[in-house]
């Protein structure tokens, strides 16, 4: 389910064994972030991610996201001349597909 999944997976993971597992399966290019240290830390990763399709994997995710990731989670692409591209924040990054 993880691996293709048409939206973004989201494991309740108490003991570990997933976060372990994706980090072994991708452990060339994963970026880790925690989400609870603020947008100001982790939107400067995520846009270089989403354009350079490096996958993400964020931890220590409680009840409630950033609202900043609204339009990743949803995949609110805009397309212009047949480029995608994502609103994260102020900005609007190309959306690489391999993301």
């Amino acid at each position: 389910m993880t691996v293709n999944a048409s939206r973004w997976p989201l494991c309740i993971d108490p003991q570990l064994q997933a976060l372990n597992w994706i980090k072994k399966k991708v452990e060339k290019d994963l970026k880790v972030l925690n989400i609870n240290e603020g947008a100001g830390v982790f939107l400067k990763p995520l846009e270089n991610a989403i354009k350079y399709g490096k996958p993400v994997l964020f931890e220590s995710v409680y009840e409630e996201l950033d609202p900043t990731l609204d339009p990743i989670l949803e995949k609110n692409f805009i397309t212009r001349a047949g480029v995608k591209f994502l609103k994260l924040g102020e900005n609007e990054i190309e959306f690489n597909n391999d993301f």
